[in-house]
């Protein structure tokens, strides 16, 4: 079996909102010390992952599959939003939490 098919826009979605939940409820504890900074930035980059992945596989699935005409644009346009929520933020904090 190809791993790679058993990685869906589902399978992203579910593990980068886990892994981002993961992320706020760290973020208070992070900042309050700084003795979690490891699984803090852990939780940023599967969020980030998962978000990239959402958004690569979508866009890959409008490339490939252009005939199925104008009923899944609303789902795939839901789908550029959540991966869009899930990469930016996720990526913008472990930018400026990573040394230069």
């Amino acid at each position: 079996m190809n791993p790679l098919k058993a990685w869906t826009i589902r399978n992203a979605l579910a593990a980068g909102i886990i892994a981002g939940v993961v992320a706020m409820t760290l973020w208070p504890l992070y900042a309050a010390s700084n003795n979690l900074l490891l699984p803090f930035l852990i939780a940023l980059g599967i969020t980030g992952f998962c978000g990239l992945s959402v958004l690569g596989i979508t866009v890959f699935d409008i490339a490939v599959h252009r005939r199925r005409g104008a009923r899944l644009i609303p789902i795939r346009v839901f789908d550029i939003a959540l991966g869009l929520a899930l990469a930016v933020p996720s990526l913008i904090e472990l930018h400026a939490l990573l040394p230069r």
